[in-house]
């Protein structure tokens, strides 16, 4: 399991936007330096917190993209145009904006390195995210694991 106490995980924490890619139209990776850190399984998530000026809070779960072995946590956000917190992850959020982030959470769907038999990766849309930490982290753990992805989308983008 990732390093830390459920207790201190499950803490509210405010992370630090350090860049924001663009993945298509649609979808953005969010890389954020968090203090202190516990560190993360891939295939965990986190929840993300938005607070407004008047008090209203929303928050929603996003799966980690990154591997455990990087120095900060990626989400990836597919915006969705009713959403309450993505339109802002997506269109509004900014490198060295603060963003409250809790977790890691889950340890139902995750993986780690070394494997011990093959990998087959099934996913459709967003759910890839926590896919892709997965692999991501093969990668890293120079594991050699042989994997296969399958993924469907309903768009090009």
């Amino acid at each position: 399991m990732a390093r830390g106490t459920v207790l201190g995980r499950l803490g509210w924490k405010i992370g630090e936007v350090a860049e924001i890619t663009a993945e298509t139209p649609k979808v953005s990776s969010i890389a954020i330096d968090v203090p202190d850190w516990q560190g993360h399984l891939a295939g965990q998530h986190v929840d993300v917190r938005l607070t407004a000026e008047d008090g209203y809070q929303a928050q929603r779960s996003y799966s980690i993209a990154s591997a455990p072995e990087d120095r900060r946590v990626t989400i990836t956000v597919e915006r969705l145009d009713d959403g309450e917190v993505s339109p802002y992850l997506v269109g509004e959020l900014s490198a060295r904006d603060k963003i409250e982030l809790r977790g890691p959470i889950g340890g139902f769907f995750v993986w780690r390195a070394p494997g011990d038999r093959p990998l087959l990766l099934i996913a459709g849309g967003s759910g890839v995210v926590p896919l892709m930490a997965m692999i991501r982290h093969r990668a890293a753990a120079r594991d050699r694991t042989p994997v296969r992805l399958l993924y469907s989308s309903r768009t090009f983008e």
